[in-house]
């Protein structure tokens, strides 16, 4: 009986090896600086996200992970670079995902795929959005790495990305978001059509308000963003949300946060600052971290 025991031990620990082995070739995000190509799935399928990435050293089993979603110039590497001393600082894995413009134009990035060029709602599995989730596991089951949720961030551009993905989308493996310097917003209310406004959402898709505000999100605005510049839309409707991006935060940030006292429900964001900073992720980028991962601002 012994020497069955013993030959069973030795057969699972033969397993164990050898699916650790497999594991071992099959890790593609290691320690260091890289890119790896994602290809998606689904409504997406033929279309390609590079995975920019940097770990630090440490125990990758262990390391929070953090996606940055970079702006309108889809300059993702550039990201990479704002990012990497953060991450070893404070000790997160970084991933910062290129979605192409002509992959994934506006009405698909900043706007998510929300409508289709009809102005009718996609179902949610034809939005962008999932693609984010398929990041994350797909980055989990080519490394080391043991985490179950991640934090996401995205500057300008990517900023609007990430207030529309907490709005539109189930997010329950988002640990906190930070939505900085966005170029405009799109208002949880029904009183304004969309992109402005959730519009008939809440009907055609199941837009659920109540569960956005319980989300853990920061609007971060660096409090020199004050430009008008050609970049940032300026039809009535976005200016009637101010007249610059600063404007425009702070107005979205006091329209939900009364909107969710009026409703009733839990309101788990905060508004936050970077001082004498500009149109500039580099510059805000020690900001957000400290939000995310250090002491808030």
């Amino acid at each position: 009986m012994k020497r069955k025991l013993t030959a069973i031990a030795a057969t699972v620990l033969s397993v164990v090896v050898l699916l650790s082995c497999c594991k071992g070739e099959e890790q593609l995000f290691v320690e260091g600086t890289g890119m790896v190509p994602y290809a998606c799935q689904g409504p997406f399928a033929g279309k390609t996200v590079n995975v920019y990435y940097h770990i630090p050293a440490g125990d990758i089993r262990t390391m929070p992970v953090q996606i940055v979603m970079h702006g309108m110039g889809r300059n993702a590497d550039g990201y990479l670079d704002h990012w990497k001393s953060q991450a070893d600082q404070y000790g997160f894995i970084l991933l910062t995902p290129h979605f192409t413009d002509e992959d994934f134009p506006e009405i698909a990035y900043q706007q998510g795929n929300v409508q289709d060029a009809d102005g009718n709602f996609n179902p949610k599995e034809s939005m962008t959005y999932p693609i984010i989730s398929e990041i994350f596991h797909f980055f989990k089951d080519h490394s080391a790495s043991q985490a179950k949720k991640f934090s996401i961030y995205g500057h300008s551009a990517g900023g609007q990305f990430v207030h529309r993905y907490l709005l539109f989308n189930d997010t329950p493996e988002v640990e906190r978001a930070v939505a900085a310097n966005a170029g405009w917003y799109t208002f949880p209310t029904d009183t304004i059509g969309y992109p402005y406004g959730i519009g008939d959402s809440v009907e055609k898709i199941g837009t659920d308000v109540a569960a956005y505000y319980a989300k853990r999100m920061t609007i971060l605005l660096g409090d020199a963003d004050t430009l008008r510049q050609s970049s940032l839309r300026q039809t009535p409707e976005a200016d009637a949300q101010g007249l610059n991006r600063f404007q425009r935060g702070e107005t979205f940030f006091a329209f939900c946060r009364a909107d969710a006292a009026r409703r009733g429900v839990p309101f788990n964001w905060d508004i936050a600052y970077v001082a004498g900073v500009g149109h500039s992720d580099g510059k805000m980028a020690g900001g957000a971290a400290k939000c995310l991962y250090g002491n808030d601002l």
